[in-house]
């Protein structure tokens, strides 16, 4: 399972911030929980919400008033950006502790270049030594995605949640990747993927069979960087 060149983890927090409250607060573990924006008036927007609440229909920028329909035991809890803060720091922490090519996305989500240390130890090894540090020092589950570039890992990284590990190489992109449609592919919302749809460019793999030029004179340079990712490649440095 060694992948040549580059390896890139992308880590990807599950569920963060109602995660960090579950670990704060441990009689909260295995509830439906959701942060919202003004619970006390259970009004506002879901910010986020714990897996048990996702099964029972809640989800993100949802209105208060529908994820209590959905889930009548939904916990609400305001949002505190402090706690979630310092958890994000001790998890870079950790993240730092293996390389030095770290790059921050969000709050709950960052690009790892652990090539050096690949040509010692095995990808998936340190993979879930870092999964298991930050479950066992934070008691915060997380998913990480392992391949040659970034944005194979973060489309790795999406595959298995929670608490997944997932490699993801370039030869395998027609097979996983190529069958789905283009709002699937990490980059494309969905206005773009509606003008793809207006091209007849229905999936990941008519995408990537697009000429390139055709695709940078109809869509720009944001067209041409599609067309590259859909064929599995990116240059970009994790910076």
């Amino acid at each position: 399972m060694k992948l040549a060149g580059r390896v890139i983890f992308h880590i990807d927090m599950n569920s963060f911030y109602a995660s960090v409250e579950q670990a704060h607060n441990p009689s909260l573990k295995g509830k439906a929980i959701a942060i919202a924006g003004n619970p006390k008036e259970r009004r506002g927007i879901v910010v986020t919400s714990s897996y048990e609440a996702r099964a029972k229909g809640v989800y993100t920028t949802m209105n208060v008033s529908e994820a209590l329909k959905a889930c009548p035991e939904l916990i609400l809890l305001p949002p505190d950006f402090e706690k979630y803060r310092e958890a994000s720091k001790a998890m870079f922490l950790i993240l730092r502790s293996y390389s030095p090519i770290l790059e921050p996305v969000s709050i709950d989500e960052g690009y790892l270049d652990i090539s050096v240390l690949a040509k010692t130890r095995h990808p998936v090894e340190v993979a879930k030594e870092i999964q298991q540090r930050i479950l066992h020092e934070l008691d915060l589950p997380c998913s990480i995605g392992i391949a040659p570039n970034k944005f194979l890992a973060k489309t790795a990284s999406d595959m298995k949640k929670p608490m997944g590990i997932t490699v993801l190489r370039k030869r395998e992109v027609p097979e996983k990747l190529w069958p789905l449609p283009v709002i699937h592919m990490h980059g494309i919302g969905k206005r773009t993927a509606e003008k793809l749809n207006a091209h007849q460019i229905m999936t990941i793999g008519d995408l990537a069979k697009q000429d390139e030029r055709l695709m940078f004179k109809v869509f720009g340079k944001n067209g041409a960087r599609l067309h590259m990712r859909a064929n599995g490649d990116d240059d970009r440095p994790v910076d």
